[in-house]
């Protein structure tokens, strides 16, 4: 073992780390970091939209338009993902998506016009695509060699680095750094943390296929799906409406729509943390209608259009969304014992990234013809459908494993 380590290791010490040196603990830790770079990344973009959208004189619809770039192209990146991390694994498919995705970011300023920021956000959501399938598939790895669940505890770093990325936009805007100075810091960071990182993650498992499996839903699985859309649909009034809606409808400063994301992003990660702890006191379903009149609430807190009430409300509907779409998968995944898992949760996941992709851009167009806040109306029906259609879906009858939480 140890000629092992001082041969073939010491040669490509920089480069790799043997499968000994890649401990579960280890592993976690550098998905961790993955998982908060995939946030904070993200975040960097969404707190400068006001920005770029000023810099290229872009109207609401045009931004939808950019957004539904991003959106195909993340769809794009999580299906050639499933693809490319069976066939070279998690950690490889990782390494390049860091790279697509943290220097398109640096390119995102140097658009001329809205068919360049569109093509330029489809990279910049492919990346994204095949940074979450691969982290997502390590997380999967990881969590069997603990007693627990774990997964959670990544999702929540998604949020929590999308509140580092929001943080860092607030000090951006505040020094009045542009744009591309601002993207650029943050691209060359953190691309050049996530390589480091990856050294720990899992290599490739020659005798699993990690890919996901893809199936339409059965009618079974309907109601969870129309959960997982409505979701990710109101999730995008956070995500990618926060800080244009605090500049433009709240008449907030640039500085303080910044931290709408991050507000956001904080309360998404507090409510990821606590959402199994949540689940086991009220039980799946009660957990899925509470969480989605806590959601529906921050919506309308929003809608009052005041820079410090509207910040409050997106720091609500954080906290409402936070354990939706986790429990909606863990519910569809488990319900039927007699079933595989994996295609139940293909297709929540499915449904859900159409959500995702349709809202910024209906929200988008409705502001177009009307005003933002006339847009963010339909969030609050679809968090009613929500409580709707979680009295439709199938109980659990499958057993829980010995160490897991039951849902």
């Amino acid at each position: 073992m140890a000629s092992r380590k001082n041969g073939s290791d010491s040669v490509v010490g920089a480069l790799t780390i043997s499968k000994e040196e890649s401990s579960p603990r280890r592993a976690r830790l550098a998905n961790s970091i993955i998982f908060g770079i995939l946030g904070a990344v993200f975040a960097t973009w969404a707190v400068r939209i006001p920005a770029v959208s000023s810099a290229l004189s872009l109207s609401e619809g045009d931004i939808g338009i950019a957004l539904l770039g991003l959106a195909t192209g993340s769809i794009i990146g999580l299906v050639a993902s499933g693809i490319l991390v069976s066939h070279y694994g998690g950690r490889h498919v990782i390494r390049g998506g860091l790279a697509v995705y943290s220097l398109t970011l640096v390119i995102i300023a140097l658009a001329d016009g809205l068919a360049m920021l569109v093509g330029i956000l489809l990279v910049f959501g492919f990346g994204k695509g095949l940074i979450d399938v691969a982290a997502n598939a390590q997380g999967v790895r990881i969590e069997q060699s603990y007693s627990g669940q774990i997964m959670g505890s990544f999702h929540a770093l998604f949020s929590g680095g999308g509140l580092v990325g929001a943080g860092l936009g607030a000090v951006a805007t505040s020094l009045d750094l542009s744009v591309q100075t601002h993207f650029m810091l943050v691209g060359a960071s953190f691309l050049t943390i996530g390589v480091v990182a990856s050294l720990w993650l899992f290599p490739k498992d020659p005798d699993t296929d990690t890919g996901p499996t893809v199936t339409l839903p059965s009618r079974k699985l309907i109601g969870f799906c129309a959960i997982g859309f409505c979701a990710l649909f109101i999730e995008g009034v956070g995500n990618d409406w926060s800080a244009v809606f605090l500049e433009t409808s709240a008449h907030a400063s640039a500085t303080i729509a910044a931290l709408g994301f991050a507000a956001f992003s904080l309360t998404m990660m507090v409510g990821r943390f606590l959402a199994d702890w949540i689940v086991d006191w009220v039980g799946p379903t009660q957990f899925i209608r509470l969480t989605a009149a806590v959601a529906a609430t921050g919506v309308a807190v929003t809608l009052l259009a005041h820079p410090v009430l509207s910040l409050i409300g997106f720091g609500i509907l954080g906290l409402g969304l936070a354990g939706i779409m986790p429990v909606a998968l863990s519910l569809a995944g488990n319900f039927d014992p007699d079933s595989p898992t994996e295609p139940a949760i293909a297709a929540v996941s499915t449904a859900g990234y159409a959500g995702f992709a349709v809202g910024p851009v209906a929200i988008g167009l409705i502001a177009e013809t009307t005003s933002l806040r006339t847009a963010f109306v339909p969030a609050l029906g679809l968090a009613v459908l929500i409580v709707v259609f979680s009295g439709i879906v199938p109980t659990i009858t499958r057993a829980p494993r010995d160490s897991e939480t039951t849902a």
